[in-house]
């Protein structure tokens, strides 16, 4: 299994619109950070994880050659910006493109880009099918014959859905781990999990440090990346004590 990191920045960035850097530090090229996203690649299917405003960006600047489908974790700006390119995606590829996501979520998709969902013809002439797939609010489901498991997590006022697949997973956009969440964490080789707020204790929905230590002693990952981190971040600070994720990082399990 390959795991690219296409975006390890928060919801503006790093650094934010104006060049501003925030706690950041800007004279590391690794704390440049486009909005968060991954591509997991095995079996010969390439799954991507949200799709931001910077999809084109991240997809050219990767060279990622295929995606066969996309897993939504919730309807903010920040992780849904980009589905409008699918369908041009599908024309480029050939072949059409799974869109999964949450009942809640999938109503989100559909109020910010209902065009999409009557027809093709009218995003991109030529293009092929997106095929939406609702997911379950807890448990198993397949993606291109491939087994995953999600639960949703508490994120401010909404949820936002977490991602196992084998012995990954993926958890962004979260305040606090459920019974479910903390089943399915279970036993991992690697966690990317979201650290938001870093050292600062913010009531926003996100996740901070202390959240962190928290996943840690709750679920043991054998290893841990953090990922989705903004300028409010001292992100020299915070790697001195966890790994941090980076735009274009490659892991291989």
């Amino acid at each position: 299994m390959k795991i690219t990191i296409l975006g390890s920045g928060s919801a503006y960035g790093v650094p934010m619109m104006f060049n501003t850097w925030g706690n950041a530090d800007s004279t590391n090229p690794q704390s440049n950070r486009t909005r968060a996203s991954i591509l997991i690649e095995d079996e010969g299917k390439s799954i991507l994880v949200d799709c931001g405003p910077d999809f084109r960006e991240q997809i050219n600047k990767n060279k990622v050659k295929n995606i066969n489908a996309v897993l939504m974790t919730h309807g903010h700006y920040d992780h849904i910006a980009g589905i409008p390119e699918l369908p041009r995606a599908t024309k480029l590829l050939g072949h059409s493109i799974e869109v999964y996501a949450a009942e809640k979520t999938m109503a989100e998709l559909k109020n910010s880009f209902g065009y999409l969902f009557t027809g093709q013809a009218e995003a991109e002439p030529d293009s092929k099918k997106i095929e939406w797939k609702v997911l379950p609010d807890f448990g198993q489901f397949s993606v291109c014959g491939l087994d995953f498991t999600t639960s949703l997590l508490p994120h401010h006022s909404i949820f936002s859905s977490s991602f196992r697949y084998k012995d990954f997973a993926y958890v962004t956009d979260w305040q606090e781990l459920t019974p479910e969440a903390k089943s399915m964490l279970q036993n991992l080789k690697l966690l990317i999990v979201e650290c938001n707020n870093g050292f600062e204790k913010a009531k926003n929905g996100h996740s901070d440090i202390d959240n962190i230590k928290k996943i840690v002693a709750d679920v043991a990952p054998q290893r841990i990346i953090l990922t989705h981190i903004s300028a409010r971040v001292d992100d020299k600070k915070l790697s001195s004590e966890f790994e941090l994720a980076y735009d274009g990082q490659i892991i291989e399990i």
